[in-house]
């Protein structure tokens, strides 16, 4: 769920969106060392780095019934792989998480491992304790917009409007073309017909 969206939290309060001064989102990203795989989103703040993994669960499913599922090791192999590109200073900061999508109240910490559903989860990035400052949040930010590579986003098909307008600029090139070959063969002597 992109950062720049409204959340609600636990009592239904409207979470206002993370400030692009103390925050940055990476939507999904290569793996580093695996690109063909993704990691979901990298959020880094005042909190952490916080290496996000999707995965989609029924909403009855709990968070202790996924701690032993392989989503949470995926997560902290991410959040190694995110690691690795940062100076072993940072190392502290790295948090792997578990976006339990589909669920609606869903918020632990299971060996390491934070579990939770969107809308928990984007309240405790806001709410856990700070172990970044603001100038360490920017260079991290930085150092990870050099080393990450955006995953790439699943071709859209071409909306109907913008078929329209392919359909119409092939049927103008069409006509010219033509209006170019009767201008060539009338001017070509030696005409057959």
């Amino acid at each position: 769920m992109p950062a720049h969206q409204l959340h609600r939290d636990h009592a239904g309060l409207s979470v206002p969106p993370l400030p692009t001064s103390h925050w940055t989102v990476f939507d999904a990203v290569r793996w580093p060392g695996h690109p063909d795989d993704r990691i979901d989103e990298v959020v880094v703040g005042p909190s952490g780095v916080h290496v996000v993994v999707h995965q989609q669960v029924p909403a009855e499913v709990g968070a202790s019934a996924l701690a032993e599922h392989p989503v949470a090791a995926r997560s902290r192999e991410a959040a190694d792989a995110v690691a690795a590109l940062l100076p072993s200073r940072y190392r502290d900061a790295l948090r792997p998480v578990v976006c339990l999508c589909g669920t609606d109240d869903i918020g632990e910490v299971v060996d390491g491992v934070r579990l939770a559903s969107p809308e928990p989860l984007r309240f405790a990035l806001r709410h856990q304790p700070r172990v970044l400052s603001t100038s360490e949040v920017a260079e991290v930010s930085a150092r990870l917009r050099l080393a990450l590579t955006p995953y790439p986003a699943p071709v859209a098909p071409p909306a109907a409007r913008r078929l329209r307008r392919l359909w119409l600029r092939s049927a103008a090139a069409g006509i010219a073309v033509a209006a170019v070959a009767t201008v060539l063969l009338e001017t070509v002597p030696g005409r057959l017909w």
